[in-house]
């Protein structure tokens, strides 16, 4: 019987290569994706190590022609993991259009440009499974990162769709939602205004608030991007909800979003994270 084809997006470190590294020792053929292919060198040595079907493709999100020549090369696809992400961070009055733009070409129209080129052929074959990497951001916005959260939301909204329009045809689609992940993705955000530096902006106390809330709010406990491969694989291979939410300030969140009204929500926060601004 022929293994299961997985491409994942955004495999060079973090919570994709995790995923990468699980599914293939599930025994599938996984297509690790990634914008620098130098960067999954140690990827590839392991899968050859293991004995793993794992091989390492370039691949830019943001480009059409990088996408379809990624899936050249791929061949027929089983399940897509969209993964690929980056943040801008900082005050919402300091972004740029330019800044939105960018949020969103990575983002959503990155997964929007995957996801239409391979739900043909997975609508054609009457299976397939569509996995989207969101965040607690895509259900809840935050301080400091409405770019980000608005492409997340985006991201969710599309994933809703897909799960409405296409299950008809055999085809599922899954939303994994982390919280806080033990991955180097906060150090690689792009900061703007006072999340920069810039100590002339009006908004630099509640950068200084923000730092000393998050750490609040996990307990400085952040959940392994093992954990959040395990989501990712269970949605795959279980696929009996919607959601996967992953880590403890998820869960946390999540509750008491459910639970409360806006003002309610807004007021627990404020208390939980010691925020006066």
């Amino acid at each position: 019987m022929p293994r299961k084809s997985v491409l994942i997006t955004g495999t060079s470190s973090g919570i994709g290569r995790s995923a990468a590294e699980l599914l293939a020792a599930k025994g599938y053929r996984v297509l690790a994706t990634m914008r620098t292919p130098e960067n999954g060198r140690d990827l590839a040595e392991a899968a050859k190590a293991n004995g793993w079907d794992l091989t390492v493709l370039p691949l830019d999100v943001r480009e059409d022609a990088s996408v379809r020549t990624a899936l050249d090369q791929a061949g027929e696809i089983d399940v897509l993991v969209n993964n690929a992400g980056f943040e801008v961070w900082g005050p919402l009055e300091e972004m740029t259009v330019d800044d939105l733009k960018d949020q969103f070409e990575t983002n959503v129209y990155g997964p929007f440009r995957l996801i239409t080129a391979v739900l043909p052929g997975m609508r054609q074959r009457g299976s397939g499974v569509i996995v989207n990497v969101s965040s607690v951001a895509g259900r809840v916005g935050a301080v400091l990162n409405g770019l980000y959260s608005a492409s997340k939301f985006a991201l969710e909204a599309l994933s809703e769709t897909i799960h409405y329009e296409t299950g008809h045809f055999g085809v599922r689609c899954h939303i994994v939602e982390p919280g806080a992940v033990a991955t180097p993705f906060p150090e690689k955000r792009r900061l703007v205004g006072a999340a920069a530096g810039d100590e002339g902006s009006p908004y630099r106390e509640l950068i200084t608030q923000w730092d000393a809330a998050t750490e609040r709010l996990s307990r400085g406990v952040r959940a392994e991007p093992e954990e959040v491969a395990a989501a990712i694989l269970e949605a795959i291979e279980t696929g009996d909800k919607l959601r996967y939410p992953v880590g403890r300030d998820a869960a946390l969140v999540f509750t008491a979003r459910k639970a409360m009204d806006d003002a309610q929500f807004e007021g627990a926060m404020r208390q939980q994270l010691g925020l006066t601004w």
